[in-house]
Order: C-alpha cells, then structure tokens, then sequence
C-alpha cells in the first residue's frame, strides 16, 4: 500500500499521486534497505531527506572524495517500468544541460544493481525551501518576492534556452540557501517531468490527457493535456508570486480535480482584496503572467523579470538592486564570454541589469549603440539582444533595510553596460577590447551619483502588529473550512472557503487562577467543583471547565477580549494547508492530552509543546475543548437543520480518541451546560 503525506490516506501501489491533493506517495510501513549501501563503488546512502514524484532522495557521501552529495533514486516499484525508466534518464540528461547559479547542479547519473537502481547526483542543498518560508511568514514584503522571482527566472531563462521546459514549477522546488558572498541565493530544483522540446524522435512518456504537475500551480493549457512551451513555466510562477505576496494560491477547491477546472475557467481574485496596500502596477505583472491565454503572458521569464522590477519603480518602491556580477545576484548581469569553436567572438551570458526603462521594444530593434560598436573593425555583428530598451535618464531612489539612507542612481541604459562588458571578448586586436573596459568602468563610476539622506520609513511594509501579553497575532487570510472527507464528522460537512479577518488568539486556554481572579472582581459565580470559590489544589495551571458558554463570554469581555470565531479557531488549529492536526497529520499522545493518554482528566495548559500549531497556539487538540463564539448552524450546502438555541465548542479533549481530535471536528450543546472537559480561550 502506499499513503499520502499530506492527507494520510492510503492507496493501491500503482497510483504515483495522491487523487485529493497532488502530492507524490509514499510506499507505506516500507523499510529503506538501500540506506547504508554503495552505488557504484561511489556513494553511499546516509539518509532520506525528501521524496518526489519519481523517486525518493537521500543524502549521500562520494566516498573518493569525502564530499556530501543528493542522490535521487527512482521509486523501486517504477524500476521495473521502461516508460519511467526512459523518463528518468530524459531528466538526468535534461537537468545536465542546465549550467547556472540558480539551478541545482547534477553531477553523475547511473543505473545499478542488476539494473534495478537508477540514480541521479546532484549538490546537496543546506536551507530552506520556499513552501516552507511561506508558511513561517506568511507573506513576503514585495522586494524579498521579487528578489526570488528574478533569481528564478534567471534560472528558467537559462534551461528554457536549452529548451528545457520544468513543467512542476511549485514552492517546494524553490530552495533558499545563502550564497558564497554572504546572502540568499535561489536554487531552482527537480526537473523530473521537464521535457526536451528539441527531442521529437523520442516516445512521448505522458499519456494524452494525463496530468503531469502539482495541481495548484499548472497552467490552463498544462490542465488541459496540451503541448507546453516556456510560458507554462510562466504560468506556474505567477502562482508563485501570487502565494508570496498574499499567503494564499489564487484557485482553491477541495479536490485537484476542482483545482484544475478553475484554473482553465476562472479568474483570480485580486490580491488586493487579501492585501489592500498592494500597488496595482504589482497586481498588474502578476495578472499578466496568469492570463488564460499564452499568448497574453510574458513572452520569457526575463520579460518577467523585467516587468516586476519596473513596477517596483513605477509604483516607488524602493530596495537595493545589486549592482556588481556575483553569482548570488544574476539581475546585476552575470557576463561570461564563451569560446565558440572555430569563432573568435564571445557571447555574453546576459540575463539582465534593467535598472529603469519605460518600455519594451520589439526585439528587432537596435540602438545607435549597437550601430556604432558594429562599426569598428575586427569586429563581427553584434548578437542580437533578447530584448531592447528604451531609455531616459532619471534618478530612482533605493532604501536600505534597515532604513539608515537613501541613495540616488543616475540610470544608464539597461543593456549597455552589458554589451560593454561583453564586447571585450569580441575582437582579435587586444588594444579594442582593453579600450571597451575601460570604457565600461568609466560608465560606471560616472553613473553612480552618492547623494545620502536619512530614509523615510517604508509604506511597503506589511507590519506585524505587537501582539498583547499571552496572545499571538494571526493574519488574516481564506481557506478552506469544514472536509469532504467520507471519514470525516458529518457536521464538519462540506468543505468551503472562508475568509478570516486578522486577529489575535489566546497561546492558551484561561487557566484556573486567571478565571478566579475574575469570579472575585465581578462576583461571579465559581464553577461548581471548586469549594469555596477555590480551586482544587495543584491546578492553578490547568484550564478552567465546568462553565457555561455565557460564562466564557462574561470573562472574554472583562478581559476586554471575546470569543474567537469558529473560522478563527479552525484557521489558527490548522491554516490553509488543511492539516488534520494543529501539528501535522500524525496523532499520539506526545502532541496532545487525549484519551489514549490515560491521565483522564486536563493537564496544566501548554504541557505538549510538541502540539502547537502552526501559528504558536498550544492545546488547540486535546486537553479541553473551547466554547466559540458561534451558534450551532450547518455548513453552507449541508442538509442538517439548524438550532440557534445552541452553540459550538471545538477541539476534542482528554476524553476523545485521537480520530476525534481532528481540526475540522464540531461538538455542540445547550450554552447554559457545564462540562468536565470544555473550557475556552479568547480573542481580539
């Protein structure tokens, strides 16, 4: 059997993918025997540390030369299997070509023990992949967004002039590391679906019609089974930049299936309705790299790249652009010259140094520039440009972070430092190429125009407000509330959208000292267990419970806080990856005090730190169950009749299975009822 690691379930060996959500299987309860083996007298397995569509990946020691290495090897069931056998290969000899700073190396590839084990080597990455940024932070200033987005399409020019189409583009193939020089540097990783466009003779691996991707980042035409061409990538990254900017993927559905259909029919919503302060020249790029239609989207990820960075200017975003060739910072223009055999020229690897421009040029264009470096003798045609500017001399203003000034650029055009730098390599007399640098850093000196100024606060910043004592902040955001999940509870039905508003929630539920400080001020009756308006000895840590919903309310407004909504709590417990769990989708007794526990009644709160959610909220399950604020009403579409006499608690408790303890799981009952395991927490 195999089991999803997303939503847990369990399917026949032969299904690659999960149905409900995308994500590759895992062979289930299947030991790893080829961990501690050597492939190729060469390598040998250390660990697992990660599992794709195709295959498993581990890290490894090159054994000759006591360097770590990443080795993916091909699922052992698919070994067997000629069709992604031949994929396989097409992968290691497509991810080969790609020679850049921004793609993950591949060194070797290999098929061994009784050609049963095929394998590919490549860099072993040490960081942190995108998917999992996203949801530390939830979402990214737009200059860290277009930082990344630029080092990814520096990447994707660079496979996609090989002909190299990625085609499973996603956060989890973005992986930030920090670069030789000190800062982050992007690596765009697993081409294993890219596709060969120059290849026609070969068989073609995907059956007409058959799905090859990740279903929240596909573009319409991918969706539909068609023939992809670089602007699927396109596509797939403006996903990607519409998830870092708001937190949030533009289509979402409780199946993949649902997913697809909205991705080939609908529109996205703005980004301005999850963040207001978005400017429009930025909603505009992205939405252009989600047109339905190809032939809408930027025509390359370098026309991307460019289109991003001159919204930042239009809109008067300021960050610091790099402006010297390091391999951590392509936008600055990384300038190799390249022997040709039997040419004496150098073509410039260029990707890009637009610093400003007003608008893009038809590529046939040609500066006078170009003209006069034409002209000079020894010197071949210049190779046409991928794209041309036109130019106007100004100033932009550039803040650092933190604010301490700000610097004035006197703009020089886009590609002429570039063709500059590049030209030296283009000529036989060596005295031509010297006077061409020189030149070139002239230009460059002159450029720079020092004007310091102490810097305004940026409005681009999305401020994380302080959140009070014992809270945490929670940002706003939709997702997908209730399940569809046959298994699931039956009031819990159907999944929906919902969208929630920012707020901050309680870390824990109000515990016995913190409510009797209360039944003295307000005079407020005690729960019926405590004698003497005390409670019972070697609790005071532990949740209040045996109080009415009422009574849960009084105390939130004498705190000057309320009942959280049931939106609010099923978002804190598991955010917008539908987790079945606040930690994960993985029950036991370490993350929660639940039934199979044995204590048989509520722990002091905040004893299972191995159980906060994602947020920072502990004991969203397990413990005791929480009063919310709502009424008890169906979900929208479910045919259960509703009863405002009574209202929700969440959460499970000690007396629940850890089957009961899921996060979309309602309990309801009389707001006037006191139970042994309810409790709260509050909101504001």
């Amino acid at each position: 059997m195999k089991q999803c690691p997303h939503c847990r379930k369990e399917f026949k060996e032969q299904l690659l993918y999960c149905p409900f959500d995308g994500h590759a299987l895992a062979s289930k309860d299947e030991p790893d025997r080829i961990i501690g083996t050597i492939l190729d007298n060469k390598y040998r397995i250390e660990e697992k540390i990660g599992q794709g569509g195709m295959g498993k990946v581990y890290r490894a020691t090159h054994i000759h030369m006591d360097h770590t290495v990443a080795i993916k090897v091909l699922h052992s069931e698919l070994s067997s299997d000629q069709i992604a056998m031949e994929r396989f290969r097409r992968e290691a000899r497509a991810a080969a070509q790609i020679h850049h700073q921004n793609a993950v190396a591949v060194t070797d590839f290999g098929v061994t023990i009784n050609d049963t084990v095929a394998y590919l080597v490549m860099e072993f990455l040490e960081g942190l992949d995108l998917g999992h940024r996203i949801k530390r932070e939830r979402r990214l200033m737009v200059e860290e967004a277009y930082h990344i987005t630029r080092q990814v399409c520096s990447a994707l020019h660079a496979a996609h002039g090989k002909g190299i189409i990625h085609r499973d583009l996603k956060p989890d193939n973005i992986w930030i590391v920090e670069s030789p020089g000190g800062g982050e540097q992007v690596k765009v990783l697993d081409f294993g679906i890219a596709k060969l466009k120059s290849t026609t003779d070969l068989v073609k691996l995907t059956q007409q019609g058959t799905l090859v991707g990740t279903p929240h980042y596909m573009s319409p035409e991918q969706c539909r089974g068609e023939e992809l061409d670089a602007r699927s990538d396109i596509y797939s990254l403006g996903v990607i930049i519409y998830e870092m900017l708001t937190g949030e993927v533009p289509f979402q559905a409780p199946t993949p299936v649902g997913v697809v259909i909205k991705h080939a029919t609908e529109p996205p919503n703005p980004l301005r309705w999850v963040r207001p302060e978005l400017p429009q020249q930025i909603e505009d790029v992205v939405f252009r790299a989600l047109e339905k239609k190809r032939e809408r989207r930027p025509a390359s990820a370098l026309h991307l790249a460019q289109e991003f960075e001159a919204a930042l200017y239009a809109s008067g975003i300021s960050f610091i652009p790099s402006l010297s060739a390091t391999p951590s910072s392509p936008v600055a223009g990384s300038v190799r010259p390249q022997e040709t055999p039997g040419d004496d020229s150098a073509q410039a690897d260029v990707f890009h140094k637009a610093i400003s421009y007003d608008e893009l040029r038809p590529v046939d264009s040609q500066s006078s520039f170009d003209n006069s470096i034409s002209s000079w003798p020894s010197s071949p045609p210049p190779p046409a440009d991928p794209l041309d500017h036109s130019f106007s001399q100004r100033e932009v203003s550039f803040t650092s972070r933190p604010p301490i000034s700000t610097s004035r650029l006197l703009v020089v055009p886009p590609t002429m430092t570039e063709r500059l730098l590049g030209a030296a390599g283009r000529y036989k007399k060596p005295i031509i190429g010297v006077l061409v640098v020189a030149l070139a850093i002239a230009l460059a000196i002159l450029a720079v125009v020092a004007l310091v100024k102490k810097a305004p606060p940026s409005t681009n910043q999305l401020k994380t407000p302080v959140a009070p004592a014992g809270m945490v902040f929670i940002r706003g955001n939709s997702f997908q509330m209730g399940t569809d999940d046959p298994r699931g509870d039956y009031q819990s039905k159907p999944a929906h959208a919902v969208r929630v508003n920012d707020f901050f929630l309680d870390i824990n539920e109000v515990t016995n000292e913190e409510y009797q400080r209360f039944v003295k001020e307000k005079n407020h009756p005690a729960p019926p267990h405590w004698k003497n308006n005390q409670y019972k000895p070697g609790t005071s840590k532990g949740p209040v419970v045996n109080v009415t919903w009422s009574d849960a309310k009084a105390y939130a407004e004498w705190a000057g806080k309320r009942l959280p909504t049931e939106a609010e709590w099923e978002y804190a417990a598991r955010g917008d990856n539908a987790l079945l769990y606040p930690w994960g989708n993985d029950p036991s007794s370490v993350h929660a005090n639940l039934k199979e526990s044995g204590l048989k009644e509520p722990a002091a709160v905040g004893s299972y730190p191995e159980g906060v959610s994602w947020c920072g909220v502990k004991d969203l399950a397990g413990n005791v169950s929480e009063w919310v604020a709502d009424d008890w009403n169906p979900y929208p579409g479910s045919k259960i009749k509703s009863d405002p006499r009574l209202k929700i608690f969440r959460g499970g408790s000690f007396i629940n299975s850890k089957d009961e303890l899921v996060t979309t799981n309602r309990y309801f009952d009389s707001p006037s009822k006191k139970l042994p395991h309810v409790g709260f927490r509050c909101a504001k």
